[in-house]
């Protein structure tokens, strides 16, 4: 673990409004949406900041005259620590932090700067370790073990002094017994006790704040990030989210008694931010807005939405490192955006005379749920400030559930010509839209986007349906092999498949995989291979498929990869488009063994820095795209009947413009030229230190960084190749995972599982 540089931004001083009901998803609209009005609320204004371009956010917080005060650092190297005290308007007053910087080197980095309920600051650095692993182990029951770190603590006074704080968790040779300790959260009392927790753990410990000795442990919960913000400590009242994430639980940190409890709502992923004014008043912070709690017990009330601010992009790209609440309705953010390196400061205040008035509705639907839509409907509305977007969709990420349920449905109110303006067409029959004369022709729009070389030519070109593109496709998923040139060889074709089985009856072809991972691994690898003429499959292929998957499986069984199939990989595939045939196979086993392919769906820098990881391992590997396939994501079109025709066309160059593109949604890659090249310049920036890490079935973690350029331009070019569409029906792959699995149950042969699923493909092919 080491600092990690990241770049300032110049911020502009835009304004935004925090409007309720901004972006509904499944929230639905009271009917009324012609026009509406409002008078008072919240809006949220980026302040100006004067830090330069080599400084990284390190801490914030309101000091005693209620003015904020940001604590920045520049480089790794004889690093200089500023902090900045806003003093109104763009006006700050610079001073250098010389007691920081007398605590750190390019071997010590600061891991928490605050300030504590007494008033005094509080620094916490780390020394750096060098080792090749992370030496991260975590068991089968999910405990985690880790190498002893050098941690220190400091108390700043307000007198000028630092003194460090001997807490006895931090010493090594408590860490070398009790597995080491990483901190979480890091917080102190009125009475100068200190509050930490330890990495996943679900339980704060207060330490005396002379001694270093543990005095109590307060229930709190599940804790998974060194940026959680959902403890709050104000005077001697210790506030935190319950581990069912339905209460605020408040404690006496002079006793460790609770106190009482707050109910919360809307705090399902558990994940935000958590200030108070201490007059028993509790504000909370998510990607939804700002929700203000009492003591009393009266009911929670949302007081800022967030859905077209920088609140809403922490479902994205943007992290929250603080929140603050000061007095007279005044409200102060800290965001970074680990895409860019780069960190702003929001003011939220009360304005009389703002108007929520919207003038048009444009409306969006969708099978599953996108946060690269959300997101682009935060631009969108920014940008038209008098329409109103409303996005629904029928499932949430990794939900599971029925889309054929929604489709019924969905496709009597477009016959009717009814229905959303924008369509996103993830496993809707797109085939029969057209031919009912359901979707608008968008080929201008595609042509326009490929000839002046915007968008990705083979992306584009395998959309088309006859010549004509009615839809264009906002992402992609890269399938990729990545091995030895011999591992990967035996992947090409069923026949090498079956070559390689004559050749080596108990060989290993891939890692762990289910029987029914590994068929539909094979199924959608050769997709066209088994396709006949009619758009039937070839039965004698089908069934030579499945005899050769449960012949590998037998090979290299694994009870685990079973488990998880039944439990999550399968309903994922099924219901939803978080997942494919290619998402995830074997990859760990690559770091260890490579006389086996490895498997993967890549849909972003995250999925790209682990491959690379391996590759650079393992050097011997190398990684290829088979058929230069592609899985398409977010395909985007318009109803024909749509009255907004024109805004939907603005949204979906919205969607496929840089600002969307260039994030990372784990949605797939860009399909905008110039956004899938920035994937190089933006790992660059970041730097290659571990920002990443995993584990599977209690062996050995592995932590990782994004890629050098050098890596990641092969995989880059390897995405600018693909030209060939992998489309593969819902009905199709329920029908064929359904087979399968009767026959890998023995309930029926590979022969009569293949002529099964013959039979229900003619059907489905007639209908």
């Amino acid at each position: 673990m080491k600092f990690k540089k990241a770049l300032a931004l110049a911020l502009c001083g835009a304004v935004t409004l925090g409007m309720l009901g901004g972006c509904s998803q499944k929230e639905k609209k009271d009917g009324k949406d012609s026009e509406k009005e409002a008078k008072g609320g919240y809006v949220e204004e980026e302040m100006e900041g004067p830090w330069g371009e080599k400084e990284s956010y390190l801490g914030s917080y309101l000091n005693e005259d209620g003015k904020l005060e940001v604590y920045t650092q520049t480089g790794e190297v004889s690093p200089q620590v500023f902090s900045y005290t806003h003093q109104g308007g763009s006006d700050w007053e610079k001073k250098e932090e010389n007691w920081v910087e007398e605590k750190i080197n390019d071997s010590t980095y600061v891991y928490y700067l605050l300030q504590g309920a007494d008033k005094n600051l509080y620094l916490m650095t780390c020394g750096i370790t060098d080792t090749s692993e992370s030496g991260v182990t975590t068991t089968e029951e999910g405990e985690i073990s880790l190498p002893p770190q050098p941690w220190y603590l400091y108390r700043h006074t307000q007198e000028g002094e630092t003194q460090e704080i001997p807490v006895e968790c931090l010493d090594m040779e408590y860490q070398q017994q009790n597995g080491g300790f990483a901190p979480y959260y890091l917080g102190a009392a009125q009475n100068g006790d200190i509050a930490l927790v330890g990495v996943a753990s679900s339980n704060i410990v207060l330490y005396d704040g002379t001694t270093g000795k543990e005095k109590y442990t307060l229930p709190s919960h599940q804790i998974v990030t060194n940026n959680d913000g959902m403890i709050n400590i104000t005077g001697n009242t210790i506030a935190t989210i319950s581990e069912d994430q339905k209460n605020l639980l408040l404690y006496d940190g002079t006793t460790g008694k609770e106190t009482g409890k707050i109910k919360v709502e809307n705090m399902e992923a558990g994940t935000g931010f958590l200030a108070a004014t201490g007059d028993g008043t509790y504000y909370i912070a998510t990607e939804k807005g700002i929700s203000v709690y009492k003591e009393n017990g009266s009911i929670g009330e949302q007081i800022y939405d967030g859905s077209r601010g920088n609140m809403g992009e922490m479902k994205n790209s943007l992290t929250m490192k603080n929140f603050m609440a000061g007095g007279e309705k005044n409200f102060y953010a800290a965001y970074d955006n680990y895409q860019t390196g780069t960190f702003h400061i929001c003011h939220y205040y009360y304005n009389a005379a703002t108007s929520t008035k919207t003038e048009k509705t444009l409306s969006l639907y969708g099978l599953y749920e996108s946060r690269m839509v959300e997101a682009a409907v935060r631009a969108f509305e920014k940008k038209h400030p008098e329409v109103d977007v409303d996005y629904q969709y029928a499932l949430k990420q990794d939900a599971e559930g029925k889309p054929e349920d929604y489709i019924d449905a969905l496709n009597t109110s477009l016959l009717n010509k009814e229905g959303a303006d924008v369509l996103f067409l993830d496993d809707l029959p797109v085939d029969s839209y057209i031919e009912k004369g359901i979707l608008e022709d968008l080929t201008d729009l595609a042509d326009k986007g490929e000839n002046d070389n915007t968008l990705l030519k083979g992306i584009v070109d395998g959309a088309k349906k006859d010549g004509k593109n009615y839809e264009i496709p906002a992402s992609f998923r890269l399938p990729v092999f990545y091995g030895t040139k011999e591992a990967m060889a035996r992947l090409d074709s069923l026949d090498s498949v079956k070559k390689f089985l004559q050749e080596q009856p108990e060989g290993k072809i891939i890692g762990a995989a289910s029987y029914g991972q590994m068929a539909y691994l094979l199924f959608a690898s050769n997709y066209e291979e088994l396709r006949q003429e009619d758009g039937s499959f070839s039965e004698e292929k089908i069934q030579e498929l499945l005899e050769m998957s449960k012949q590998l499986v037998d090979n290299n069984p694994s009870e685990d990869m079973e488990e998880s199939w039944g439990s999550y990989f399968k309903g994922r595939i099924l219901s939803g488009n978080t997942m494919s045939a290619f998402s995830g196979i074997g990859m760990l086993e690559l770091y260890e063994e490579t006389d086996i392919a490895g498997v993967d769906d890549l849909t972003g820098l995250a999925e790209i820095s682990l491959l690379c990881d391996i590759l650079k391992k393992q050097p011997e590997l190398s990684v290829e795209n088979p058929h230069n396939m592609y899985l398409s994501m977010n395909r985007m079109g318009i109803n024909a009947s749509s009255r907004e025709k024109e805004l939907a066309e603005e949204f979906i160059q919205t969607m496929l413009s840089d600002e969307i593109q260039q994030q990372e949604f784990v949605e797939g890659l860009p399909v905008r030229t110039e956004s899938l090249e920035k994937q190089a310049d933006i790992a660059e920036k970041s730097g290659q230190e571990e920002m990443f890490s995993i584990s599977y079935g209690g062996g050995e973690t592995h932590s990782y960084g994004y890629p050098s350029r050098e890596q990641l331009e092969p995989i880059l070019a390897l995405a600018k190749k693909a030209e060939t569409p992998l489309v593969i029906d819902l009905s199709v792959r329920e029908t064929f995972i359904d087979c399968a699995e009767q026959y890998f149950g023995g309930s029926i042969s590979a022969e009569e599982a293949a002529q099964t699923l013959g039979e229900k493909m003619q059907l489905y092919l007639s209908e």
